[in-house]
């Protein structure tokens, strides 16, 4: 026997016993029950409300929290008044505790 004989029997066999595992898988019965000791719960996704102005100048009124929360997201990057504004309504709904070791500078 050549290598060329072995090597095509050797894939020969693995070619089969690779049909026969995706017959057997095609043709398995699927009606099985699905377990429903645990349900998940369904993922409920909101729609993103973007603000209506893109500035860092200071607000008018004092931000809400979930609007401090998103002005902190979209300002991250940088220092502005409206970054500050965000943090102070933070800080005064305590969702943020300033650190004390940390100097601030302002711009």
């Amino acid at each position: 026997m050549t290598p060329w004989d072995i090597s095509a029997s050797i894939f020969s066999t693995l070619t089969g016993a690779a049909m026969c595992l995706l017959g057997i898988g095609c043709l398995w019965p699927m009606d099985r029950p699905h377990r429903t000791t645990h349900p998940r719960p369904r993922c409920q996704l909101r729609p993103i409300r973007w603000p209506a102005e893109w500035t860092c100048t200071p607000p008018e009124h004092p931000f809400t929290l979930t609007q401090a929360h998103r002005w902190m997201q979209l300002h991250r990057d940088h220092d502005c008044p409206r970054k500050h504004a965000a943090f102070t309504a933070l800080v005064a709904a305590g969702r943020i505790t300033p650190d004390s070791a940390r100097h601030r500078r302002r711009p």
